[in-house]
């Protein structure tokens, strides 16, 4: 069982989450011959004030 975990900074919408899915499944299946219906795809929405790139908050 394939668990993808797609951290981003800000939000994504509803269909951008729905073709992110799409293509890690897709990917998944073909390249290692995973069943989609067994990849589960989480997504985290992290505001920039909880992020940082070394000392840089990015929010």
């Amino acid at each position: 069982m394939p668990y993808i975990n797609v951290k981003v900074k800000g939000t994504l919408t509803r269909k951008q989450k729905e073709e992110i899915a799409k293509q890690f499944t897709q990917t998944l299946q073909d390249v290692a011959n995973k069943p989609k219906d067994q990849t589960y795809v989480v997504f985290d929405e992290v505001s920039g004030e909880n992020w940082a790139v070394g000392d840089k908050l990015l929010g």
